[in-house]
Parts: structure tokens; C-alpha cells; sequence
């Protein structure tokens, strides 16, 4: 015979097991739309053809996890000149140098689709 107790137990186990398949997909979710955006940015930044170009400089790094995860794209040794690229600036000799975007685009590319499959996983619980 089943009680109150009991059945309020197996209804708190079900959906914590459900709860961690959710995070689970969501976390997937964003961790594949951190590669893409990184490999778009990492083939559309400028390429100098040399050792250290900007667009080999670009990092994934993780923070936190679950539902607290973030996931941050930058560069690790041109983060100071990277604002430039992307929006383009006037030298000191007077010639502009125009903006070659690689990160908005990439940003502006993928999100739309996560936001989406998030919203999917919210509704209906999966993708």
C-alpha cells in the first residue's frame, strides 16, 4: 500500500531526474554554440600569417556549472586590440583603418538558434 509519503517521494525523484536531464541538454546546447561561434570567429579574424596571429588568440573558457555555467570566447594575447578590429578606428597618421567584424556577426549567427532550442527544452522538455 502506497501513502501520501511515498507518493510524494517517488514525484520529488522523478522530477529531479528530470530536472538534471534538462540541465544536461541545456548545457550541451551551449557548449556546442560556444564551438561554433569560436570556430567562425577563429576563421573570420584576421589572419596576419604569422606565428601569433589574432585569430589563433581566441579562447573557450568555462565557468561554473549547471545552471550557473557560462561560457566566455576571448582572446588571450590581443584582448587590447581586438575592440579595434572589430569596429575600426582612425591611426595616429590620420588613415582610418575600417571595421573588419568577426564577433558580432558570430554572436548575431548563432544565438537566435540557442535561444530557441532553450525555449523548445523549456516547453517540451527536449529539442
Amino acid at each position: 500500500m502506497t501513502t501520501l509519503d511515498d507518493l510524494s517521494d517517488n514525484i520529488m525523484k522523478i522530477v529531479s531526474e528530470y530536472k538534471d536531464e534538462i540541465q544536461k541538454e541545456l548545457e550541451t546546447i551551449l557548449d556546442k554554440t560556444a564551438d561554433e561561434m569560436l570556430k567562425y570567429i577563429m576563421n573570420n579574424a584576421p589572419r596576419s600569417g604569422k606565428k601569433n596571429a589574432v585569430a589563433d588568440s581566441f579562447k573557450k573558457l568555462e565557468l561554473g556549472k549547471g545552471i550557473d555555467k557560462t561560457v566566455v570566447i576571448y582572446s588571450k594575447s590581443r584582448g587590447r586590440i581586438i575592440h579595434l578590429i572589430e569596429f575600426g578606428y582612425r591611426h595616429r597618421n590620420g588613415k582610418f583603418i575600417p571595421a573588419r567584424a568577426f564577433m558580432r556577426p558570430a554572436y548575431e549567427m548563432f544565438t537566435p538558434e540557442m535561444i530557441d532550442n532553450i525555449k523548445k527544452i523549456i516547453e517540451r522538455g527536449n529539442v
